[in-house]
């Protein structure tokens, strides 16, 4: 007896965060085939920390992945109780800093190298799912009918599909190809508009990274916060962001610089480019003793230019979706960019690999897709943009000149109190909601379609 066709042939073009964790769990349902297209010669994550909140985590304990990031995080916070310390945030621009809020969760935050955190989740990745590397999509072609997506790859090779998975990051071919599409069928303003959400834009902002081994930074600085805490150490058009990886033997650092004004311009020069330890001690040279001994310990540190989408109208075409970067990516000022990847991956799987999706109703399992996630990554997106502004006090109501006071200590306590509370506000989502009634409202919405149309 021959074997039974799969209903449908899904590619995934992309292997980061959004295309791993899609292809864990697209490759466990046996009605589908599932291959996964990565341009480079192997896995291979770019950045260094990575960071998830409750509602992220509970997601791959779903999946079955937590077993094996437990085993590289450098926390094991337990899900629930008790209340843990996530963040402390400082305002560091002068010579005594001040600690002004901590932020408490419920369930922790696991942080982790990026590398170790793929590593980690490929473990999972089913041998039923087809890997091919070294196959850089250039372009795809969707015929108005139901007959197969080509695929067409850098090397000239191509291949087909039934549903295409745009998971290939912040310079997305699946996005453009997508736009283009849109673009050539629209209104010379609808054009216009649709063109200028083809490219990336420059957030203003550069972020020098580095990483620390936790001797140095002691040998330096005994008892640093970053050991036990994450810290945001807070200043004009400049922040910090610090948190341990690798079980706690190595300090994550971020320090970005901001000019706002030069928002959505060009940047000139490369994304990335290794620049000298004098040239980010430059940027923080009037801050706090305790900053200064951080970022001295980073003897060679990179420079990257902060780039995110404006906001897209559909994360769908047809039968072609956008994951992760590839559909919001944005600038990391709300820690969500990694989890709102994962939460894309979790909702689209679900939907997919239900008895209800076939190829009569993919198109509409795909707007249902974007109906449920559209409006919450596009949230998240504007929410990281401002409070990267709130962060650097360049937010309305929350300016250096508005928190300084004639106090003795010089700063308005009262107003660093509420802007403590904002950032609060602001977060609360990550740990006191989780994706788990998106993924039923989906569903709920899939079988609702069926019925109204007797499928």
């Amino acid at each position: 007896m021959g074997s039974i066709e799969p209903k449908l042939k899904v590619a995934i073009c992309g292997g980061g965060i959004a295309g791993l964790i899609s292809a864990i769990v697209l490759s466990k349902c046996s009605d589908l085939e599932v291959h996964l297209f990565e341009a480079a010669h192997q896995f291979n994550e770019i950045g260094a920390g990575i960071a998830t909140f409750p509602r992220v985590w509970k997601i791959m304990e779903s999946i079955g992945v937590d077993k094996d990031l437990v085993e590289v995080a450098s926390s094991r916070s337990e899900s629930g109780d008790p209340e843990e310390l996530a963040f402390r945030f400082r305002k560091s621009d002068q010579q005594e800093g001040l600690t002004f809020h901590e932020l408490t969760t419920f369930g922790g935050f696991h942080s982790f190298h990026r590398a170790e955190f793929q590593q980690a989740i490929l473990k999972n990745l089913p041998s039923s799912c087809h890997t091919h590397f070294n196959k850089r999509l250039t372009t795809y072609t969707e015929p108005s009918t139901d007959s197969p997506i080509i695929l067409s790859f850098q090397d000239g090779t191509t291949s087909t599909c039934d549903v295409l998975l745009g998971a290939d990051g912040i310079k997305s071919a699946v996005r453009r190809t997508m736009l283009e599409n849109q673009i050539a069928q629209a209104s010379p303003e609808e054009s216009r508009e649709l063109l200028e959400r083809v490219p990336p834009m420059w957030s203003g902002t550069v972020a020098y990274r580095g990483l620390i081994p936790r001797p140095i930074l002691e040998a330096k600085w005994p008892k640093h916060q970053a050991f036990n805490f994450a810290m945001n150490y807070m200043g004009q058009d400049r922040h910090i962001v610090v948190y341990p990886i690798s079980r706690g033997q190595i300090i994550n650092v971020v320090a970005f610089c901001s000019k706002p004004h030069l928002e959505g311009t060009t940047f000139d020069g490369p994304s990335v480019v290794n620049v000298t330890k004098a040239e980010m001690l430059a940027e923080f040279s009037n801050w706090e003793p305790e900053v200064q001994a951080l970022l001295d310990c980073i003897e060679h540190p990179s420079r990257w230019a902060v780039h995110a989408l404006r906001s897209l109208q559909s994360y769908i075409s047809g039968r072609v979706a956008l994951l992760g970067d590839a559909a919001h990516a944005m600038t990391p000022h709300q820690g969500s960019g990694a989890g709102q990847a994962i939460e894309d991956a979790y909702i689209l799987s679900a939907l997919l690999t239900d008895p209800l999706c076939t190829r009569a109703t993919l198109r509409n399992t795909l707007e249902i897709y974007n109906t449920v996630r559209l409006p919450m990554a596009n949230r998240i997106l504007e929410g990281s943009r401002s409070n990267g502004m709130m962060y650097e006090f360049n937010s309305p109501g929350y300016s250096q000149d508005e928190l300084h006071s004639k106090e003795e200590i010089g700063w308005d306590m009262g107003k660093l109190k509420q802007l403590g509370e904002e950032f609060e506000s602001r977060w609360m989502w990550a740990w006191t909601t989780t994706a788990e009634g998106d993924k039923q409202e989906a569903l709920k919405m899939l079988s609702d379609a069926c019925d109204r149309h007797g499928q």
